[in-house]
């Protein structure tokens, strides 16, 4: 009995520590590849319907009650639409695309799939070739081509990708449409089904054939999550401090908590600055900083104001097993069934869902908001933001702005401070694709959830008609070029262009 007792003990103490290990580098099916015979592998359409229906299961049962997403009748209108319209069989390729469009309806940028690259990969390993010349959308929409207006691509008609691009990427801020063409063209028409030598017909009449150039293979967008390490050198820090004739700019291109010590060390150097009169102008670039850790910004908030901000004004939150499902992915076997297991996902507050019952949604409310006066006046202090700063980071925009603390200047941020967050990943049956898909909705810094991006203060147009977020540090340095418009407390209108916002 004592020696089966002992067996036992090294078998669980084994387990568990297998199971350490597995939180270290979770573990396969999610972070890595899909195997090559998956990636090439055809599904039948009612798979692919099988799979568009459980994606949509899988958000209903995770997002609060009350979020932004279509209405069942909408959903179903959808299926029963690509019941009709999809290849009997298709690939894993044209399935990402659909469910790009699938998702693409239900309003947020956090509900995503994640970008085949296994297919990528494969193309490139076939002497695939990628568009290399400018992609943009014209003022009517058409799509230009070094900066011609196309008929057909590869005898595909150019206004179906433009159609198929705003159900797939527009939905939600129609702002960043005509941006997301311009950085990201040459992979939208690979999703689309098109890689090169391209055709094109433009609208003309005329003809022209673009080589374009060789894919190169491309890393998952998680498998770097399965490679952890103890060791992060500071020069990975992904901010840095400059002070230079009492002017502070602080350079953020992610919120990252792994740096926590470095963040501490810069925000002593700027309080110290402040306090001794060395800093009398800040300057903080947020632009193409998507995010990261909202205890990062209310370190800068307190630094400003001497107290603790707020960065939202509460968050609606909704426990179900699918969301539970989705995390144990990334949870050891043993610690899986362990009462702190929710703790030890490291993900805010996330322990006290607990005490929440499976399915019921509840609102974590605010602790009210402060008076707040500002450690430097508000004219000194410029936040720079552009189509690409998100999530924690327009939080952090947002909360300056509501209580004046500064100035935002440069473009509209690519979504709402009402968002969704606390992400888990999920893998679809049958074409192995993964998205995201949320628990909680962070509402806006004044308890409220609000439509459409946080507007600048100060917005900036181009001599083209389009925004000039580029030029954003040469105003706050009150150097602004000649060719750059200000257009002062702009008001977002619900599905305008940056033409609409810009004029000519």
């Amino acid at each position: 009995m004592v020696r089966a007792i002992r067996i036992a003990v090294i078998g669980l103490s084994l387990w568990a520590a297998a199971g350490v290990a597995m939180a270290k580098a979770p573990r396969g099916p999610i972070l890595l590849d899909a195997p090559k015979k998956v990636v090439e592998a055809q599904i039948s359409r009612s798979a692919a319907l099988e799979d568009l229906i459980s994606f949509d299961q899988t958000i209903r049962a995770t997002v609060p009650d009350g979020a932004l997403i279509p209405t069942q009748g909408e959903t179903n209108a959808f299926l029963s639409r690509a019941a009709s319209t999809l290849p009997v069989t298709l690939s894993r390729r044209q399935m990402a695309a659909v469910t790009m469009e699938f998702a693409g309806g239900y309003s947020s940028s956090h509900i995503y799939v994640l970008f085949p690259f296994e297919n990528w990969n494969v193309d490139a390993d076939r002497g695939g070739r990628k568009l290399n010349s400018s992609v943009a959308l014209a003022t009517d929409e058409s799509l230009l081509i070094d900066n011609r207006p196309v008929q057909t691509i590869n005898g595909r008609a150019a206004s179906e990708f433009i159609d198929w691009v705003k159900g797939s990427y527009g939905q939600h801020n129609p702002l960043r449409l005509p941006q997301r063409v311009r950085e990201g063209g040459a992979e939208m028409l690979w999703l689309w089904g098109i890689d090169g030598p391209f055709t094109l017909v433009f609208r003309d009449g005329s003809q022209a054939v673009i080589e374009g150039e060789a894919m190169s293979l491309r890393e998952h967008p998680l498998a770097s999550q399965s490679h952890t390490t103890n060791q992060i050198q500071t020069s990975q820090a992904p901010f840095s401090l400059v002070i230079e004739s009492n002017v502070a700019r602080l350079d953020i291109k992610t919120l990252d908590q792994r740096f926590v010590g470095e963040w501490d060390t810069l925000m002593s150097q700027l309080r110290e600055g402040i306090v001794q009169g060395t800093v009398t102008s800040l300057i903080v670039d947020l632009r193409g900083n998507r995010g990261g850790a909202g205890r990062l910004s209310a370190g800068l908030l307190k630094v400003l104001t001497g107290t603790e901000v707020p960065m939202s004004g509460g968050k609606r939150w909704k426990r179900s097993k699918a969301y539970e499902d989705g995390l144990a992915e990334f949870v050891p076997p043993l610690l899986r069934f362990a009462p702190w297991r929710r703790a030890i996902l490291g993900a805010d507050g996330v322990a006290a869902l607990d005490s929440i019952p499976m399915g019921e949604t509840r609102l974590f409310g605010s602790r009210g908001l402060p008076k707040v006066t500002s450690a430097l006046p508000s004219n000194r202090v410029r936040i720079l933001i552009d189509h690409n700063t998100g999530s924690s980071a327009t939080q952090l925009a947002r909360a300056i702005q509501f209580f004046n603390l500064g100035e935002l200047i440069g473009a509209p941020t690519s979504s709402s401070t009402s968002e969704l967050g606390e992400i888990a990943f999920f893998r679809l049956k049958n074409s192995q694709l993964v998205f995201a898909s949320p628990s909680a909705e962070f509402l806006d810094v004044s308890g409220e959830r609000k439509l459409g991006p946080v507007m600048p203060d100060i917005l900036l147009c181009g001599d083209n008609g389009l925004f000039a977020s580029g030029r954003a540090l040469d105003v706050a340095l009150n150097m602004p070029p000649p060719n750059v418009r200000q257009i002062f407390k702009p008001v977002f209108q619900a599905n305008a262009s940056e033409t609409d916002y810009c004029g000519r």
